[in-house]
């Protein structure tokens, strides 16, 4: 299992790629900070390519979900001097997040978010995520879909074609806590070093 990395070695962590990959893609206006309507917009999107009618029952839990992140994020903002999410307050929240100190905190929520993307991109019910369902995550975080064969087969460890809720969880561990720059769980959310979305400079990020 990936060992914890406390705040003081975060400056030198390859976590600070990854970590900032993800805030690109959940900043979805791409204007340098996460805000309340990031979290919204993307949650309509996941419902849109998921083929979600409009209300739906796990429409309404995605845009929930989206919802109680950002009353975490809101939580911690509030204990800092600038109240703004802007990256560098991004990678501060998610180092607390995975403290070492608090590993119970963190494994909940990744059982948490693991449950979410099979309840989301799961259609068959099958506890399995096939290259299809993948592909759909893909779309609807606008990863680059040209990333998806290759990030599905390193995370698909037995190659039996389909990503098991066991395989999915280590993946989401080795994202958040890993630091050796060859693990599969690095391309959960698309290729970190190719993300094709960048934000504008914006003096509301400072």
């Amino acid at each position: 299992m990936p060992a914890f990395i406390s705040l003081q070695t975060m400056e030198s962590s390859y976590r600070i790629n990854k970590f900032t990959h993800l805030f690109n893609i959940l900043d979805f206006d791409h204007d340098g900070l996460l805000q309340e309507h990031d979290f919204k917009n993307m949650g309509d999107n996941i419902a849109t390519f998921r083929s979600l009618e409009s209300p739906s029952e796990l429409e309404g839990l995605i845009l929930a979900r989206g919802q109680q992140f950002w009353s975490r994020i809101k939580e911690f903002l509030s204990t800092q001097a600038v109240k703004r999410c802007n990256l560098q307050n991004w990678l501060a929240f998610l180092t607390q997040l995975t403290d070492e100190n608090h590993p119970d905190r963190f494994h909940s929520l990744v059982k948490k978010t693991v449950d979410d993307i099979f309840l989301i991109y799961d259609k068959d019910k099958d506890n399995f995520i096939s290259k299809h369902d993948f592909l759909c995550l893909f779309v609807s975080l606008r990863v680059d879909i040209k990333e998806a064969d290759r990030c599905f087969s390193e995370l698909d460890l037995n190659g039996d074609q389909m990503i098991s809720k066991e395989e999915m969880t280590l993946a989401i561990m080795q994202f958040f806590v890993g630091e050796d720059k060859d693990l599969s769980g690095n391309l959960i959310f698309g290729n970190p070093e190719s993300y094709r979305f960048r934000a504008r400079p914006s003096y509301l990020t400072k």
